[in-house]
This record gives structure tokens, C-alpha cells and sequence, in this order.
């Protein structure tokens, strides 16, 4: 009797470890900050790269490409462009009052690239890499007859400065200085309706280097590790930005090109509850006189799935009544994600346009993305038939 007992205590304090495991107790990063959430704040720069299944580390290009690989810009013309990323909303599972996630601003990318000399090339860009906002998270008060709403937001703003050196026809040296500055708003906190806003800035740095030209090549590169802190008068975070690696390869034959990349990201060093994050990246595209046709694939693994309990304020307890109601933790399902891309471009007298559309075809969470894009040549804007088109 004594053994039954025992092995049956055995038996449930092993399901109690295994559900425990299934629940993230606590975040080391501010909750929307967290990798967990990339399935949808990520957003893909480049809309070259993103209409070949976000594949072109050792691809030599514009100042569009350079977020994949500082190496990668070639010296040219002084350009201006910009880019906008369209998000359409996804729902936001285990919330109430029909809550999504949304990306509303599509801003991008916005800079200029330009020639220091005949081998060394440099941009300047405002990029945005994660965007997400809870759009929302109420509560209800007074029995039901008011409604408390709340906006949670997190925001990557980045200021870049890349540098490329091209100490030969097939050796590329770049290095980009990533000014990162990560905006919070309206932070949940349950138990609490302070509306908490903070930012925290951090200097990253990206080394890259490519072997080859535009025939054929071999591209690394990598992010390097950050550490961070975060004061957000009711919880204090200390973490890592981890570290990012890429790795690509691209062959060119007539007028067609096909690219594969590897990307690793080492998000353990954030959490152990979380896995590394790996993706695969392949495409190709065909030039057909001054247009171009991409389309690709790739696939992004799963960083953490289970119940993230929420941030509370142990400290407040006006109002518990109408807290009673709201979910103490949420699920976040499956992240990993199959995707299919499509893109097109156009090369012009004054510069190029670019379209590419991606949507995860397979995964729990079917997020689209759509990139548009103008480059112009600076000198362009000097000349009486600027933009004129036969």
C-alpha cells in the first residue's frame, strides 16, 4: 500500500512539473518585447529580399538589401528610398472583445545610400523591424457598465549606419551600427490602470563579409549579443538582445538567380524556457528585359509555446472585484510558420519599384505581409523630365 502511494505521489508531482513547465511564470523582457510575439512584430525588410522567400545575405544590391547584409552594398549612384510593410491584423487567441494584434503604421524603411569612393559604398536608413500593438485589452467595471481599454505597444525603431568595402571584385567587407531604440506603451500590468510608457536605447553592432559577385557568392554575417534593462516602475527586466547569425549562398545563370539562406538566433540566452530560432530561406528570380519576377519559400521554427502568465501588480488591490473576470495568462500557440512569397520589380531611368506579398501558408499563426517599394537616383531630381515615363 505504501509503494501505490508512493509511486502515485511520484505520478502526480510529475504532472505538476510537466504543467508547470507548460507556463512561463515570468518574463525577463517586457511581455510584447519577447521572441514569442516575432510571429507577428517581426516585419522583413527588404522588399527584394522578401519576394525570394527572404533569401540574399550574399547578394549584392541596393541600400534595400542592406538590413540582410551590410556587405552586400554595392557601390552605385546616390539613391534615396523608402519602403512600406502592410500587415493585415490577426487575432489575438484567449482575449476577450475580439482583440487582434495590428501593425498600423507601414513605414519601413527610409534612407539614402551614396559612394565614398570607387570601393567603398555607405547608407543611412530609419528602419523598423518589430512592430505590434494589442488592439485591445479591456476591462470591464461598474457591473459591466463601463469598459476600461488598453493599447499595449511595442515599437523597434532603428537608426542604421552601414559601410561596405569592396577590397576586390570578390571580396565585400560591411559593417553596420544599429541605433536601436525599443518604445513600450500602455504596458499591462494586471491589477493596475497606470498606463505605463518607457524606452530603452541600445547600439548593436552587424559584421558581414561576402565572397563572390553578382554571378555567384557566399554571404555571413551576425549580430552581435546586447545586454538590456528595462525600469518599468512596476517590474525590472535584465536580459539579452541575443546573438544573430545569417548565412547565404546565391548562383546566377542567364537571367536567372537562385539564393538560399540559414539564420540562426540564439533566444535561450533569454529565457530558458525558449528555443534557439532557426529559419530556412529559399528563392530565385528571372530578369525579362527591365522587370523581374521572385518567388520563394521559407520556414521559421517555434521559440516557445504554452500559457505566458500575465505581469501583475501584487501590491494594488482597489477594484479586484472587476479583475476577477480577466484571464490571469493567455496562450500563445505553435510560432512556427511555412511561408510563400511573391515579388516583382521594375528598373527605370530614374530608379526602380518593387512589390512583394508573403503569407504563412502553414502554422497556427497565418500572418501576411506585403512590401512596397521606390528607389530614386539622387541626380535624377535635377533633370527637367524628372519621373517622365514614355
Amino acid at each position: 500500500m505504501k509503494l501505490k502511494l508512493t509511486v502515485l505521489c511520484l505520478i502526480i508531482c510529475t504532472a505538476l512539473t510537466a504543467q508547470a513547465a507548460d507556463t512561463l511564470q515570468s518574463f525577463n523582457l517586457p511581455q510584447f518585447a519577447n521572441p514569442f510575439y516575432d510571429f507577428f512584430s517581426r516585419n522583413y525588410l527588404g522588399v527584394e529580399a522578401a519576394g525570394r522567400g527572404y533569401a540574399g545575405s550574399s547578394i549584392l544590391g541596393s541600400g534595400l538589401n542592406v538590413n540582410l547584409n551590410p556587405a552586400s552594398l554595392a557601390p552605385d549612384s546616390a539613391m534615396v528610398f523608402t519602403e512600406v510593410n502592410i500587415k493585415p491584423p490577426l487575432s489575438a487567441d484567449g482575449l476577450g472583445f475580439n482583440s487582434r494584434y495590428s501593425s498600423p503604421v507601414p513605414l519601413a524603411v527610409f534612407g539614402f545610400s551614396f559612394p565614398i569612393t570607387s570601393k567603398i559604398s555607405s547608407a543611412i536608413t530609419y528602419n523598423n523591424p518589430k512592430s505590434i500593438i494589442l488592439d485591445d485589452f479591456s476591462i470591464e467595471i461598474n457591473q459591466g457598465a463601463d469598459i476600461v481599454t488598453r493599447y499595449p505597444t511595442y515599437y523597434l525603431h532603428q537608426l542604421s549606419a552601414a559601410m561596405a568595402y569592396h577590397y576586390s571584385e570578390n571580396l565585400h567587407l560591411g559593417l553596420s551600427l544599429h541605433n536601436q531604440l525599443h518604445y513600450l506603451d500602455d504596458v499591462l500590468f494586471l491589477r493596475s490602470y497606470d498606463r505605463v510608457r518607457d524606452y530603452t536605447y541600445r547600439l548593436r553592432f552587424q559584421p558581414g563579409i561576402i565572397v563572390g559577385n553578382n554571378h555567384w557568392g557566399l554571404g555571413l554575417n551576425a549580430t552581435l549579443p546586447t545586454p538590456v534593462e528595462w525600469d518599468l516602475k512596476y517590474a525590472a527586466y535584465e536580459s539579452t538582445l541575443p546573438l544573430e547569425l545569417g548565412l547565404g549562398t546565391h548562383y546566377a545563370f542567364d537571367n536567372n538567380r537562385v539564393a538560399a539562406d540559414l539564420r540562426f538566433r540564439q533566444d535561450s540566452e533569454i529565457s530558458s524556457a525558449f528555443n534557439d530560432h532557426i529559419s530556412l530561406h529559399l528563392g530565385g528570380e528571372k530578369r525579362k528585359g527591365n522587370s523581374i519576377y521572385r518567388a520563394g519559400y521559407f520556414y521559421s521554427s517555434d521559440v516557445f509555446s504554452g500559457l505566458i502568465k500575465l505581469p501583475e501588480v501584487v501590491s494594488i488591490q482597489g477594484d479586484s472585484i472587476f479583475w476577477d473576470e480577466v484571464p490571469a495568462a493567455v496562450p500563445i500557440a505553435d510560432t512556427a510558420q511555412h511561408f510563400l512569397s511573391l515579388g516583382f520589380g521594375h528598373l527605370f531611368r530614374d530608379g526602380s519599384i518593387n512589390v512583394s506579398a508573403m503569407h504563412a501558408f502553414v502554422g497556427k499563426q497565418r500572418q501576411t505581409q506585403i512590401n512596397l517599394s521606390l528607389s530614386l537616383y539622387l541626380s535624377s531630381f535635377k533633370r527637367k523630365d524628372f519621373l517622365y515615363y514614355e
